[in-house]
């Protein structure tokens, strides 16, 4: 359901009390001051009664601070995984949505430690947006390949949606014959929320999703903005590789049939590792090389100064501090 072509709805059941569910990853201390604004945005723009369901195992202790000082802010201790990337993710945001249900909130959202609200009416949008069937709607990162997957960047839903079908975030499928059937229809990959996007698709139920809205684009996927109400940086607490970056690799497709090999024991599936590593690696060493830099850039002009840069993005002024961005935005357009 795009937002720009959908039909006016009728009035959504009003938030009596949202619970924003966040797992805290940060690759190290140098990443506290887009904490503090990912924190700042979240007080600033939510207007509604709300509470802030953080997991923060695996940051430090000044950034688990900043977090614990915040108002509206409940930290939860669920046993720590060894799981990591998006089923690290998944197992923490199934550890927090019982409790914020329990709580009796009547709206869940879900946030990323780098993704904020820009607008005070962000969570008015979201409901607006969500269809009455699903009472669902959030961030859709088409850019990024997906066409079913709410992303936990932003997602907002019912309680009632929860209470029902008690989905799971984890990016692992489910082993039914209906969730491959899924995959095959739709040729959704996997990620935090695939659950979500299978029970939807299962059920007929459409769901509100948030487009990017960027008119200037540094880069296909990081410093994204959705439905002109959320902000997404990306890779602040994963790697710098995305599932697009290799699409028109002529070494990725050249040796795609390495990886298509089907393996039997650690040895045989080690040995396939290695070889496409040893195929891959000088193209993806610069993917990963530029992909660094450039979030940097962002990260750094986000924090210096976040009115400009989301005003860059949007296309409303230049940002003149950083002649840099500008260059990269515009070797991304010609890509």
């Amino acid at each position: 359901m795009d937002l720009e072509n959908q039909t006016p709805l009728p009035p959504r059941e009003a938030v009596s009390h949202l619970g924003i569910l966040v797992v805290y990853f940060l690759k190290d201390d140098g990443d506290l001051p887009l904490l503090s604004l990912h924190l700042d945005c979240i007080e600033m723009h939510t207007k509604v009664p709300y509470t802030l369901y953080a997991v923060a195992n695996r940051v430090s202790k000044r950034a688990r601070a900043m977090i614990s000082e915040r108002p509206n802010v409940k930290i939860l201790e669920p046993t720590t995984t060894a799981l990591r990337a998006s089923r690290e993710h998944g197992y923490y945001l199934d550890a927090m949505l019982p409790v914020a249900l329990a709580d009796g909130v009547s709206h869940i959202c879900t946030l990323d430690v780098d993704s904020f609200p820009i607008r005070d009416s962000w969570v008015d949008v979201l409901l607006d947006a969500a269809p009455e069937e699903s009472g669902l709607s959030g961030v859709l990162r088409s850019e990024n390949g997906d066409v079913a997957l709410p992303h936990p960047s932003c997602i907002l839903a019912r309680r009632d949606f929860f209470e029902r079908f008690m989905p799971s975030f984890s990016p692992d499928s489910d082993s039914t014959p209906g969730f491959r059937t899924f995959l095959h229809s739709t040729g959704q990959s996997a990620d935090t929320g695939i659950r979500l996007g299978y029970i939807l698709w299962q059920n007929k139920m459409p769901w509100g999703y948030l487009v990017r809205t960027n008119t200037r684009n540094p880069h296909y996927l990081m410093a994204g903005i959705y439905g002109d109400i959320i902000f997404h940086l990306g890779s602040a607490g994963r790697g710098n590789v995305f599932r697009q970056d290799f699409n028109n690799s002529i070494l990725h497709r050249a040796s795609a049939p390495i990886e298509r090999v089907h393996t039997v024991g650690p040895r045989s599936q080690a040995l396939q590792r290695a070889l496409l590593r040893f195929a891959r690696r000088d193209v993806e060493e610069r993917v990963i090389t530029r992909n660094r830099e450039t979030f940097h850039l962002l990260r750094e002009q986000l924090v210096l100064d976040p009115d400009a840069l989301i005003g860059y993005l949007q296309g409303s002024g230049p940002l003149g501090a950083s002649p840099e961005l500008a260059s990269i935005d515009s070797r991304e357009s010609r890509t």
